[in-house]
């Protein structure tokens, strides 16, 4: 990971990795793999849309959102995984089954069907979810939430995950020097640029320059480094630092390589035994596989789900502004 000049850019902790984080981290990473080849089974039995077929999984996703600090109960971080789906959502609690659900739009997800993109609203896991196509816009949503943990004091942080192509957006650039102006707790991920996206990889560093805040380039870097390195933003953040911006550079076809490189250092340096390292990816896999068969059986959602909204049988009480 490669730091730029503005702020305190995060740097790596020589501790090494507990062995419950490293079995999470080699979990998360064997869930994102299956799921990714789950999701392409599912597209060509039509079960899946068919724009759906070149989704792939950054297996850094995973890493990154599990360095913050997730919680079941509406007290821990929040996460917007948005184009780095589902990594980041796996990583904060989701899983397998829930996040198909939603890509299928079934009446058993999360939104029951009413939310789209590839990810979802659930407060509790601290999953903000946005399907709209306009980018930034979480960005500017997340540094609200940021500021808010801010000035209550919370030892809380914001994930946001957006396209590179955020960066064309007014509201992207609001959101960023909100955070950066007022230190809010906010941890920016720009996903690898994609078909369409600027490829000038000296523009995020220089935004990152202009509006005073860490900046990190992250490559092939070991999980383990990753983890730190997050982790080490993230204590930037709540230290009343400020934010910090990471720019994920493009990798190659054999991606999942971070992976298996991660479980081989694993077991050399006797974190998990190659007994362990069999259970964990026969778990991953198992969960998968369940999440596959159980989507057919799925029912779609019914056609007056769609009405909840807005047709209700209560009066909805006014706001206070408009009461007498």
């Amino acid at each position: 990971m490669t730091s730029g000049p503005a702020g305190h850019a995060p740097t790596s902790d020589s501790a090494t990795l507990g062995p419950d984080v490293t079995r999470d981290l080699l979990y998360l990473g064997f869930q994102a793999r299956f799921l990714e080849t789950g999701i392409q089974e599912l597209v060509r039995s039509e079960m899946l849309h068919p724009g759906l077929a070149g989704l792939r999984v950054d297996p850094r996703s995973p890493v990154i959102a599990r360095a913050m600090r997730v919680a079941t109960d509406g007290k821990g971080d929040v996460c917007h995984p948005g184009p780095l789906a589902p990594g980041p959502a796996l990583a904060f609690g989701a899983t397998p089954l829930e996040f198909l659900r939603h890509l299928a739009g079934k009446g058993t997800s999360s939104a029951s069907a009413r939310e789209g993109g590839l990810s979802w609203t659930d407060p509790r896991r601290g999953l903000i979810g946005w399907g709209g196509s306009r980018g930034g816009t979480a960005t500017q949503v997340l540094a609200g939430a940021a500021l808010a943990f801010r000035h209550r004091g919370e030892d809380r942080a914001a994930l946001v995950c957006e396209r590179r192509s955020a960066l064309q957006s007014g509201g992207w650039h609001e959101g960023i020097n909100l955070a950066g102006a007022l230190r809010a707790p906010l941890i920016v991920v720009l996903a690898a640029p994609q078909s369409g996206d600027s490829s000038d990889t000296g523009t995020a560093e220089a935004v990152a320059v202009s509006y005073g805040v860490a900046f990190a380039r992250v490559g092939t870097e070991p999980a383990e480094d990753l983890f730190r390195a997050v982790a080490a933003a993230r204590r930037h953040a709540v230290s009343g630092r400020g934010p910090t911006m990471m720019e994920l550079v493009p990798l190659g076809d054999d991606r999942w390589a971070l992976l298996d490189a991660f479980a081989a250092r694993a077991t050399a340096a006797e974190a998990v035994s190659e007994h362990d390292l069999a259970a964990i990816r026969r778990a991953a896999a198992a969960g998968v596989d369940h999440a596959v068969a159980r989507l057919q059986k799925e029912p779609a959602p019914a056609a007056n789900d769609a009405l909840v909204p807005v047709c209700t049988d209560t009066s909805t009480p006014p706001p206070w502004t408009r009461r007498d």
